[in-house]
């Protein structure tokens, strides 16, 4: 089981942000500092339009992007993917993608704190959730008991230790 999880999340992973070609590499740079500061502001609008047609475009531009410039490597925690890449979860993709650019504006807004994986897994799990509640208010049938579960830990203020445990 472990073996077929850890399949899935590099199968995620591939897909998200395939292999490139040192030719594809040279073409690609590096991202711009109005790059940055624009991925940061299309996260943030994402927390509270997340089902908005201009700003989903943004946020796939941003991923898109994101995957294909190689001067900024975000540390992700695979099982955190894993959870928020259900396949039966028709919001999953808006969920998996706000955890990624969540983890990439963390870094670009608090520098000083790059290497501090807990409280960057801390910052993009809260802007999942707020992904998450915003989705929630529009639709009413987009439970998902992870999510659910993640919140209960955030109102409890246990979703720090929670994660530390499950992102070691």
């Amino acid at each position: 089981m472990r073996n077929r999880r850890k399949a899935w999340i590099w199968f995620l992973l591939l897909s998200i942000f395939p292999t490139a070609s040192s030719e594809r590499v040279s073409a690609q740079g590096t991202s711009t500092p109005e790059e940055r500061t624009r991925w940061v502001e299309i996260t943030h609008k994402l927390e509270s339009n997340a089902l908005d047609e201009s700003v989903n475009k943004d946020g796939e531009w941003a991923l898109k992007r994101l995957s294909d410039v190689h001067d900024v490597h975000v540390p992700l925690c695979p099982s955190v993917l894993a959870e928020f890449n259900n396949p039966k979860y028709k919001y999953s993709h808006a969920i998996t993608r706000q955890y990624m650019l969540a983890s990439a504006a963390f870094m670009m807004e608090n520098p000083e704190k790059a290497g501090d994986h807990n409280a960057l897994n801390l910052a993009a799990v809260g802007s999942v959730l707020k992904v998450y509640t915003a989705i929630l208010q529009q639709k009413s049938d987009a439970k998902s008991k992870v999510l659910d579960d993640l919140l209960k830990k955030q109102s409890q203020g246990k979703l720090d230790d929670a994660l530390r445990k499950q992102c070691r």
